[in-house]
């Protein structure tokens, strides 16, 4: 069963059988009458998309109702998700509240007021609070007459608005009659939508993270991208992944698309290396949205290799451990590196390779006679220190 995860993000749906049944099992609570509430986190690429589309034929199966609409930063006017979701626009209109024939009075007034404040971006508080009063009535009432299903994704990037108006929901509890699925990232951090996931947490909301795809889903889903089995040296290459199924397909793709894929023996296999460069370049692509900060110190972090000790990543950096840990706890947070006791490791050795081989020669010499300097100190085994000297050469 293909899904899509959104433009330009489509791969089949694979290892999240368990994760699709609880969502079937909340829709039939929903479709019985009972009001549910999901918040469905995971990484960039994790799938949460490709899980939401797999939700909509359960609900046609159903003949419930599903709505969604897609947050986006680049698209920040007051309740633009909300607007999205709820408002009824005539098929083939772009985004936005149009009006539409049949429209109730709710409805009508809210386009009415939106026009008002996209007219005059100063607007009353008044008007806000009106348009935010609505929207919270829509979402109320909606189910009055049938069972629905609410998909909001990437929340992260919701508008204020809008969350403001979820917010108040929380505190009432259950939208009746609904099931509502807030998916989002864990980062990038916004206080706004911590306190909406706390109020949602309080009210009884389901937490479903989406972790990594295992070894074995990870080769199914190549081999279901590339149309037949994968050989050792593409393995070994999806294997730093870290099961995550956004760069297992483009691990594959850039693989096709330079044209290295080759079938000998029965298998496909990259021939040659010429690949791996846009592989980079698209990995790192893929990160960006962590910042330039956050990626300059997860580029010195790559030297250290894919698992490393914070106090020798500050030292090397030559800033204080707590500055160093303000800044990655956002690569924490995005999974981009995990905690294992008292070190830090790389959550894809993929990403890491990445950015090691993004930083300009000249830097990545330095940034290996600065960890070597780093490591003696901290008594690192003399193999190692030398091996950082070498690079430095």
């Amino acid at each position: 069963m293909s899904t899509s995860a959104g433009p330009g993000r489509t791969w089949p749906l694979v290892g999240r059988a368990a994760e699709l049944d609880d969502l079937d099992d909340l829709l039939s609570t929903a479709a019985d009458g009972v009001g549910v509430t999901v918040l469905l986190e995971g990484e960039a690429g994790v799938g949460k998309s490709s899980l939401v589309e797999a939700l909509r034929g359960s609900a046609r199966l159903l003949a419930v109702e599903l709505r969604t609409a897609h947050a986006s930063a680049l698209r920040a006017a007051p309740f633009a998700l909300l607007s999205d979701a709820l408002l009824v626009r005539p098929s083939g209109v772009g985004r936005g509240p149009e009006r539409a024939v049949g429209r109730g009075q709710v409805e009508a007034e809210l386009a009415d007021l939106l026009d008002a404040i996209a007219a005059d971006p100063a607007s009353s508080v008044a008007r806000h609070d009106r348009a935010a009063e609505l929207f919270a009535a829509l979402l109320r009432r909606h189910g009055d007459t049938h069972p629905w299903v609410l998909v909001l994704e990437d929340v992260h990037e919701a508008d204020a608005p809008s969350l403001e108006v979820l917010l108040r929901l929380a505190h009432e509890g259950a939208v009746p009659r609904a099931l509502v699925v807030l998916t989002m990232r864990p980062v990038p951090y916004r206080p706004e939508l911590a306190a909406l996931v706390a109020a949602w947490t309080r009210a009884g909301a389901r937490y479903l993270e989406l972790r990594p795809l295992t070894a074995r889903a990870t080769v199914e889903l190549a081999e279901s991208l590339a149309g037949g089995p994968v050989g050792p040296s593409l393995r070994g290459t999806l294997a730093t992944a870290g099961g995550n199924p956004r760069l297992i397909a483009d691990v594959v793709r850039t693989a096709r698309s330079a044209g290295a894929l080759v079938t000998a023996d029965g298998v496909l296999d990259p021939a040659g290396a010429q690949w791996l460069e846009p592989l980079d370049e698209v990995v790192r692509e893929r990160v960006a949205y962590l910042g330039p900060e956050v990626l300059a110190l997860l580029g010195q972090a790559s030297v250290l290799g894919t698992s490393f000790v914070i106090a020798d990543l500050a030292a090397m950096a030559g800033d204080p451990v707590a500055d160093c840990w303000r800044t990655l706890r956002h690569g924490l947070a995005a999974g981009v590196v995990r905690a294992r006791g008292d070190r830090l490791v790389f959550g894809h050795d993929l990403v890491r390779g990445a950015l090691y081989n993004g930083l300009e020669p000249d830097h990545r010499r330095a940034l290996h006679a600065r960890a070597a300097w780093a490591l003696r100190r901290a008594g690192a085994p003399s193999r190692v220190v030398m091996g950082h000297l070498e690079r430095a050469r």
